[in-house]
């Protein structure tokens, strides 16, 4: 079985659609599910999203876990979030089948 930073990978890389991650989360028994009308993604956003060997090269779309509950979909240019800021607040950004720490609106691979 696999576990949550796994499902979310493979639905931010584009493998797994919205309504079978939401079946793996289930079974998983998480408590976690996407909401359709804030967390989908479309093709034209996965074909935009891209991950590099260093956080300020992803780009595009991906989700936002900041320890609420739920999960909210987040544009990324260059690394930084583009309509979001943390500031101190821990939260982590799923994009691209990687995870990265967002520090204020910069994603970074420390924890």
């Amino acid at each position: 079985m696999k576990n949550l930073e796994e499902i979310l990978h493979d639905y931010t890389r584009g493998d797994k659609p919205l309504d079978e991650t939401n079946q793996a989360l289930k079974e998983l028994g998480c408590g976690l599910q996407l909401d359709p009308t804030r967390n989908l993604f479309s093709a034209q956003e996965l074909l935009e999203t891209r991950a590099g060997e260093t956080p300020d090269e992803a780009n595009g779309w991906g989700l936002m876990d900041h320890g609420v509950g739920c999960l909210e979909k987040v544009h990324v240019v260059n690394g930084r979030t583009v309509d979001v800021d943390m500031g101190q607040e821990t939260a982590y950004v799923y994009i691209a089948g990687r995870m990265y720490r967002l520090r204020g609106d910069v994603l970074t691979e420390e924890d």
